[in-house]
């Protein structure tokens, strides 16, 4: 079944007239996904890129923009649309400024699309996230979940017995339109997931990434023919989008303004819809869905987290029986950041559940904006040693870190710490579009209404190492895998031993986060953000573990590669303290205090105060070994732990109680609030990290690579990049999709 949908964007009209008097000229019905030719006066710097990220042995690539560009079709403006935030495709713009030409108007000038649009007329408030434009990203058919790894194969297994399709309904069958379907998804190596409102496009790739089913028309114009398009409600508006494969099926999750979470597995035309509203009937308590994310987590195929416009977060599992219908929204409990209203255990000792509704809590009172995992569905498991945070970030600028190892029994007691570890906010306090991790969890960036991009540095206890004291090559002294490649080489370690049955392991568990620097470049809002691998370096060569790549994108048209080696970053520099220079009289100090300060100087010249709380910290954690020191078993010692039974030198697997796990969890986050600059101003357990001026941090202002896009992006908003081996993808919130292909010389 095809779009019989007439094109009407290359028609003639007789003057400006609609253009003026509409802010989205030209949609007056959802046309075909037409290709679209790039203008003449493209200045050659847009054109023609160098290439420095590239695989081989070429170090001379470089970059072309293809001359034809795809645009995906938006339907007409809807009634939950804000005219405010209307992106208008390229070639629209161009045909506006083609008629202005042909008007008898154009000698008046500043004639503007929708010139004539009272500015007094009522446009009720909308929450921006609500109206984001086009979405799209691109996603392998091919599974990259399987590996050698005993754990997933485990889990695997477990999950193939309950992935049944009941649990989905037939598109066919629901209130969904069908406007076209191809079963043709098995010749495509990637798929391309778009939307524009309401409209889905899922358009097939090939292996060197070329669209699959371009058609040529009778008047010469090309289409491309999605292999599955639906449009959902009028009412409804796409506000977010995620897909990824998962058992070689691909799966794409939608999240939209009327509460709703949309399930679709296009190759199967299966899907299911959640609402997040049954029992809220009052406009005043609808929750619109402002962003998605999928984690997979051990006890689970996989979960979806899904953040609200008005600060809630929801945990389903959408193999889960549906009981929406009968929850009902009741504060359950809340502590100095959280509001629970259904409480929930994600650790590794937690059970599942077959509920759909895991988890929902509210963690502030502005849109939740961006949601990022160390367990995301795009990346396999690699062991059970993985990081189990997740990390919701929110429109008041603020990044709260949740370690799933602390909701231990969470739905069965009362909990007097916050569900949230760390607090970090970014330096203009505003709005965060994006957050991501690196791919070995070891940094992370945030990006947000500012212009700046920021990277902060993650370290982490070594549980395993704590609770075994095994040799000490591949973490510090200090019980922390902090040093280089140390991650790694303590998951392979451990991992080998839980190969062998030895042992459990535990995931690691955050020790500190700190900001190493910022990037400098962009002129506008930066809207996306991630880690990339350059192709050029050896995943396993222990040098290139430090040398990061990173792509940035935000609305001032622009695209930036950028090169992070936390090696060659200088370090932060600290505000050097005020010290009195006036010193007590000499007839006001004790006896006493004299012979103090005069041995003191006698045994060591007398630091700063700086240097000396410096010095200390050095000592603490790198100079003695941190199971063998007497302040580190006293900062352990309470009664609710047992050192002789956590802290033992017997290597011999012996199994420990979830609680006695638990409580060195517990006790190492005292240890950081004890260490924290903030512990005299907070009192809850979590570490709020303080915001380093400007001047004191580093900063990197020369990218790698720059890809202006501002003479074919009218209002410059780029929504995602995606870089691939042989393509660069670029893609605009208007619906225009421009591609650079790779060439090596």
């Amino acid at each position: 079944m095809t779009s019989t949908t007439p094109n009407t964007s290359d028609a003639t009209f007789a003057n400006t007239t609609m253009y003026l008097n509409s802010v989205c000229p030209g949609y007056t019905q959802l046309e075909d996904n037409e290709y679209h030719s790039l203008p003449n006066d493209m200045p050659r710097s847009t054109a023609e890129i160098a290439w420095p990220v590239t695989n081989g042995k070429s170090i001379n690539a470089k970059l072309k923009l293809e001359s034809d560009y795809l645009n995906i079709a938006r339907p007409p403006l809807g009634p939950f649309e804000s005219t405010t935030y209307v992106s208008l495709p390229l070639h629209l713009v161009n045909a506006f400024k083609e008629k202005v030409q042909q008007s008898d108007k154009r000698s008046e000038g500043n004639m503007h699309i929708g010139a004539n649009v009272n500015p007094l007329t009522q446009d009720p408030f909308r929450n921006p996230n609500m109206n984001p434009g086009a979405l799209t990203t691109i996603v392998e058919t091919r599974t990259r979940f399987q590996s050698k790894n005993p754990f997933n194969k485990l889990t695997t297994n477990l999950n193939k017995l309950f992935t049944k399709d009941e649990f989905y309904d037939n598109v066919e069958a629901s209130d969904v339109s069908i406007l076209s379907y191809n079963d043709d998804f098995a010749s495509c190596g990637r798929l391309l997931v778009s939307t524009n409102v309401n409209v889905l496009n899922v358009l097939g790739l090939s292996e060197s990434s070329q669209f699959e089913h371009t058609k040529v028309r009778e008047n010469e114009s090309k289409i491309e023919q999605p292999l599955l398009r639906l449009q959902l409600s009028s009412k409804c508006v796409i506000t977010s989008l995620t897909a990824f494969v998962f058992h070689e099926e691909p799966i794409i999750i939608l999240g939209c303004n009327q509460g709703k979470v949309v399930i679709v597995k296009p190759r199967s035309m299966k899907m299911k819809q959640i609402d997040l509203n049954l029992n809220s009937p009052e406009s005043i308590n609808l929750v619109n869905v402002s962003t998605v994310h999928a984690i997979r987590h051990p006890l689970y195929e996989y979960l979806i987290v899904t953040g609200t416009s008005n600060g809630e977060v929801f945990i389903l599992n959408p193999l889960g029986r549906n009981e929406m219908r009968n929850y009902k929204k009741e504060v359950v409990g809340t502590d100095s950041y959280v509001t629970y209203f259904r409480k929930f255990d994600l650790s590794l000792f937690g059970e599942p559940s077959d509920d759909q509704l895991i988890g929902h809590f509210k963690l502030c009172h502005k849109s939740i904006t961006a949601i990022s995992s160390t367990l995301s569905v795009e990346n396999a498991l690699r062991n059970d040693l993985q990081p189990l945070l997740l990390a919701v970030a929110s429109e008041d600028g603020f990044v709260k870190f949740i370690d799933f190892m602390f909701t231990y029994r969470l739905d069965q007691e009362e909990v007097s710490s916050s569900l949230v570890t760390d607090i970090v906010s970014n330096y203009f306090n505003t709005g965060i579009s994006d957050i991501k991790f690196s791919p070995d969890f070891k940094f992370f960036s945030i990006v947000g209404k500012g212009d700046l991009i920021e990277v902060f540095k993650m370290t982490y206890y070594n549980i395993n190492g704590l609770l075994r004291k095994p040799e000490r090559q591949g973490r510090s002294r200090s019980g922390t895998v902090n040093s280089h490649n140390s991650l790694y080489t303590s998951m392979t370690a451990t991992q080998s031993l839980h190969d062998h049955g030895q042992e459990k392991s535990y995931p690691p568990m955050v020790k500190s986060i700190e900001i190493v620097c910022r990037f400098k470049g962009h002129t506008n809002s930066v809207r996306a953000i991630q880690f990339f691998n350059d192709n050029n370096s050896s995943s396993s060569s222990n040098d290139s573990l430090s040398v990061y790549k990173l792509v940035s994108c935000g609305n001032d048209g622009k695209i930036f590669v950028w090169e992070f080696d936390y090696k060659a970053v200088p370090k932060v520099k600290k505000p050097q303290a005020v010290v009195s220079q006036s010193k007590p009289r000499e007839s006001r100090r004790s006896i006493h205090e004299k012979k103090n300060s005069i041995h003191i100087v006698t045994h060591s010249p007398s630091p700063g105060p700086i240097h000396s709380r410096s010095a200390h910290r050095r000592n603490l954690s790198t100079s003695d070994p941190i199971l063998n020191t007497p302040s580190f078993t006293n900062l352990l010692s309470t009664k609710s732990l047992n050192l002789t039974s956590v802290l033992s030198d017997d290597p011999s697997p012996k199994p420990k109680q979830p609680e006695t796990i638990i409580s060195l969890y517990k006790q190492l986050l005292d240890i950081r609030v004890k260490k924290s600059p903030q512990k005299k101003f907070i009192q809850s357990s979590t570490i709020i990290s303080p915001i380093v001026n400007d001047k004191y941090l580093p900063s990197i202002s020369i990218p790698l690579v720059t890809i202006d896009l501002t003479s074919i992006v009218p209002d410059g908003k780029i929504d995602n990049v995606v870089i691939e081996k042989q393509a660069v993808w670029c893609f605009c919130k208007n619906g225009d999709i421009f591609k650079y292909a790779i060439y090596r010389e």
